[in-house]
């Protein structure tokens, strides 16, 4: 708990103030009530009490005095506790539904509508407050070769009696229409809480079953939680928030803000849920007009990414019941995502044959677009995370061993891509169900959706190229883009995706049209570690030159160099034996040429950007030890060469950065070695900016 707030559950009730710690002896207390739910509680002729948590127990007891005018509420202290006021006509729907009953398949669990067990908790920290999750899914048992203990739980839906499925495949994913996550009710309340603090309403929690009329004019947000979602055989869940005073007899609907990431309940609780809420409720007081939001598991808790087919089914469906039954306006979306969430968010805008909503602005933060041949090229220490992805969502836990096969001799990457995509033809993932298709982008341009697209350099996950070469592509088909890049950012946000997605809220509830333009360059403000997150935009004089390569490199497995600059640049990338290296094992070897040419025009890329990547293996020449980067460049028109000031992407890092080759293969899918190749995400090279 944190030290100036305990939450606690009274019951079902829903907390309409805060929760304070007071002491007998005060006197009298006056608390602050939203006005609308003291005017709703008393014409519904409801009584407000005081809930009192002491002593491991929860007690109640009428109030002094309620003031409608002010909005205060005046209660007496009985005893030492945490105080909060709730209402007899304000109920919560608990325990929050997962549609997870752990007593079917033998004890092995199966998804249920309507369900509340967990394999895991979602919680929140005895001493800190602060959220926690208790999950242990992954199988720790040496022998096995699978990644999650399917022995232990049915995780897959269509298992028949006497068999029982190990891993992902293709359209089957672990959480289809459950979640992994119980969540306990305090959890709950400091949703409630963050939001009530935020706006002056609480949430209150209903059941995926609640009947519109039910939740009609109600005074505060309401959280319709755990809905199935989808038409066929494959589905998928999904959330709904109503904003206070929601009502179907609004003559405009309401617009909707959607996002899509991973296990349902971990999104609503912890993930998702806060900062998409902190959005609905900026715009709520900003504009005075409520919008409904929209929280959806992309099709599964674990070995999807979002990019199956039947996610464009199931997108029809989770819209079809905001516009029928919560009164949205399927065609004043907003989409929001990062990382898997920006797949999702740019999936759903761009649904290629959608007739039951279009998506007005899509966020998308991060998107990892190195799907088909490009993905290839992340399977190396430049993008070092990409091994322990391939493992999770295959469900293999060695896949990451050179050479590995499974039981039909499929490679990694390719049972990785037919897991996902459902092929791994990169042909047929380039003009359909990739993230970065042209059938994406048309759709999104006869949609007339604008992107917000953001992306940081030096990313574990994925090459900045790629994205470059999607917004050009893009506007090439006439979609507007908003491209930011953070410099040095990784696989981290150089600006909120959620304050983006607020702004284009209130465009739409406002009828004022947000541009969507430009290229926008954001920096570290501060080298201090401490303030690694805080950002400037500026504007650059020409393209900023960045690279990116790795922090390790293995003998005898590819490593990848991504130089970036401006076209005509001339450039010159060294590995060079580092000082602590000599003063080891001196090494008379000459400096090790990486990168060499000039910066080509990038064929209907922007003016003044140009690229070039290699994947080669690593140099006889690179004996095991420690090099340094040494990158020379002279620009267009210029004389001399020059090495540029560059600094290290991470944050801290203040020595040049260095390569360090490696003889023996690591494990490259676990906790040591992303803890040795990244830090906050952030990936490995060099920055001018």
């Amino acid at each position: 708990m944190s030290s100036n707030k305990l939450f606690f559950a009274p019951g079902s009730y829903v907390p309409v103030s805060g929760f304070i710690r007071l002491n007998p002896g005060l006197g009298l207390v006056d608390i602050e009530v939203q006005s609308d739910l003291l005017a709703y509680i008393a014409s519904s002729k409801g009584r407000i009490l005081a809930a009192c948590y002491a002593n491991e127990m929860v007690t109640y007891f009428d109030v002094q005095h309620v003031d409608l005018s002010s909005g205060l509420v005046r209660i007496e202290p009985r005893e030492a506790g945490i105080y909060t006021l709730v209402s007899e006509r304000l109920r919560n729907d608990f325990p929050i539904v997962t549609n997870w009953n752990a007593a079917l398949n033998g004890g092995r669990g199966g998804p249920q509508a309507g369900a509340a067990d967990g394999i895991g908790v979602l919680r929140l920290h005895a001493e800190t407050g602060e959220r926690e999750v208790d999950l242990q899914l992954r199988d720790e048992d040496p022998s096995s070769p699978y990644y999650y203990q399917t022995d232990t739980y049915a995780l897959f839906a269509g298992e028949k009696e006497g068999e029982s499925f190990r891993t992902p495949a293709y359209e089957r994913y672990i959480g289809e229409t459950y979640s992994v996550l119980r969540v306990t009710d305090e959890a709950a309340l400091k949703l409630s809480d963050e939001i009530r603090e935020l706006t002056g309403y609480p949430i209150i929690f209903r059941v995926p079953t609640a009947a519109p009329e039910q939740l009609e004019g109600m005074p505060a947000f309401q959280l319709v939680h755990g809905r199935i979602a989808g038409q066929g055989e494959h589905e998928s869940m999904v959330s709904y928030i109503l904003p206070p005073l929601w009502s179907t007899s609004l003559k405009e609907h309401y617009p909707a803000l959607f996002s899509g990431f991973y296990d349902q309940n971990e999104n609503v609780f912890s993930t998702m849920g806060p900062p998409l809420l902190k959005g609905l409720g900026q715009a709520f007081l900003e504009t005075g007009k409520g919008a409904v939001g929209i929280i959806w598991n992309g099709g599964g808790s674990f070995g999807t990414r979002t990019m199956q087919a039947s996610i464009y089914e199931n997108l029809d469906d989770v819209f079809r019941i905001a516009i029928e039954q919560y009164g949205v306006n399927g065609h004043e979306v907003v989409t929001v995502g990062g990382s898997r969430g920006g797949i999702s968010s740019l999936m759903a805008a761009g649904n290629p044959g959608s007739t039951v909503y279009s998506v007005r602005y899509a966020v998308c933060y991060n998107v990892p677009l190195a799907f088909g041949e490009p993905f290839r090229d992340m399977l190396n220490p430049t993008c070092p995370v990409c091994w322990r992805a391939v493992c999770e969502d295959i469900g293999y836990k060695n896949a990451w061993q050179p050479g590995w096969k499974d039981g039909e001799g499929r490679s990694a990457v390719d049972l990785f891509l037919a897991t996902l995509l459902g092929t791994s033809d990169s042909v047929r993932i380039a003009s359909g169900p990739g993230p970065a298709s042209d059938a994406i982008i048309l759709a999104l341009k006869s949609k007339g959706t604008k992107v917000w697209l953001t992306h940081g350099t030096h990313d574990a996950y994925t090459s900045s190229w790629l994205s470059f070469e999607w917004a050009d592509r893009a506007r090439r088909h006439g979609v507007q883009v908003r491209h930011e890049i953070g410099y040095r950012y990784g696989h981290n946000n150089c600006t909120n995706p959620f304050d983006s997605a607020k702004l284009c809220l209130v465009s739409l509830l406002t009828g004022q049209e947000l541009p969507m333009e430009g290229n926008w360059h954001y920096r570290r403000a501060s080298e201090v570690p401490e303030a690694w997150e805080e950002s400037e935009l500026f504007e650059p004089a020409r393209q900023p030159i960045f690279l990116e390569g790795p922090k390790f490199a293995i003998a005898g497995l590819p490593m990848l160099l991504i130089l970036y600059g401006e076209p005509g640049m001339e450039y010159r990338l060294a590995l060079q034996p580092s000082w602590e290296q000599n003063a080891i094992e001196p090494i008379t070897i000459e400096p090790i040429v990486m990168l060499e040419g000039t910066m080509p025009v990038v064929a209907g890329g922007r003016e003044g950007f140009s690229y070039v990547k290699s994947v080669q293996p690593v140099p006889d020449q690179l004996v095991p030890g420690i090099y340094v980067y040494d990158l020379e460049v002279r620009r267009s028109n210029e004389d001399t060469w020059e090495r540029p000031a560059m600094h290290a992407p991470q944050p801290g890092i203040i020595e040049p950065a260095t390569l360090e080759v490696i003889a023996d293969v690591p494990h490259l899918a676990n906790d040591e070695w992303l803890e040795r190749t990244m830090k906050h995400a952030i990936g490995w090279g060099l920055s001018e900016a």
